[in-house]
């Protein structure tokens, strides 16, 4: 894939997040055996009989959560950290739902996370989302909320009508002393947006080298069999113009779906297929 370098930069209208948006990175929601429980008991009249009654479990819903995590790495990074940090994602098929997120995670120097993503949305539509997590951090942007998966943090959300079979970059980029803006970038037409800008502790630094991903199916369905079939690829990792070679050196499937997830890498880039 072309890299994108010139900054075209447009502001789509500001968005509330969403429900579906709040995944702390690296978790899976569960939903426990749910019980419907029957009242009542029969009584047959006689001196020697007598009826018993219970029931029994319901069936139980599934949350798939994280289906495929992939961990990524970038060599000869400089030893304070990185200022700038890409990651290629092309959709190759999604359902026309909310449901699914596909996101690589960051991290600061300080250990503080965060992470960058797309989701599908119904009507050809889409979000992308730029967070991060934990205490000390502020926002000013129309686009980003506080707040992170229930707890401390920031959040931001642009709708973006995404196309599937094409490549984007997400774009993670230090902006000021302490401030961090989040951008997916077109590479068909050059286009980048801006989904959100926050601002970090001074003491968490700069982003760390290497981190982990992942694709997930945040939804409850009857059980893993139901979940929808999507399939995409993350490209290497880059910090162009920074110094530095990005790749995915590895993943694997997990959750209690992992069975309906497998995974490819090849040169660096690892295909994601998952449900169907």
């Amino acid at each position: 894939m072309t890299r994108i370098t010139r900054m075209t930069r447009t502001t789509r209208t500001a968005h509330t997040p969403h429900a579906d948006e709040r995944r702390r990175p690296g978790t899976n929601r569960r939903t426990g055996l749910r019980r419907r429980l029957g009242a009542g008991a029969g009584v047959f009249a006689g001196a020697l009989a007598c009826l018993l009654y219970s029931t029994g479990p319901a069936a139980a819903a599934v949350t798939p959560g994280g289906m495929v995590s992939n961990s990524y790495s970038i060599t000869g990074a400089p030893a304070e950290g990185l200022e700038k940090l890409a990651f290629p994602l092309k959709v190759i098929s999604q359902p026309d739902a909310s449901g699914y997120y596909w996101a690589q995670q960051y991290y600061f120097k300080s250990g503080q996370v965060g992470y960058v993503g797309l989701q599908p949305r119904p009507g050809n539509s889409g979000l992308a989302v730029f967070s991060v997590f934990g205490s000390g951090t502020s926002t000013s942007h129309p686009n980003c909320r506080t707040g992170a998966d229930g707890g401390s943090g920031t959040s931001c959300s642009v709708t973006y009508p995404y196309v599937e079979g094409r490549w984007y970059q997400l774009e993670i980029i230090r902006t000021g002393t302490n401030n961090w803006t989040g951008y997916v970038v077109d590479t068909a037409t050059g286009v980048w947006t801006t989904i959100g800008s926050w601002n970090v502790a001074a003491s968490a630094g700069y982003l760390k080298p290497t981190g982990v991903g992942f694709v997930e199916y945040y939804k409850s369905l009857a059980d893993c069999a139901s979940i929808p079939y999507a399939q995409a690829v993350w490209g290497k990792p880059f910090v162009d113009p920074e110094p530095g070679t990005g790749t995915n050196t590895s993943a694997y499937t997990y959750g209690p779906c992992k069975a309906n997830a497998s995974y490819t890498i090849s040169g660096g880039q690892v295909t994601m297929t998952t449900g169907g």
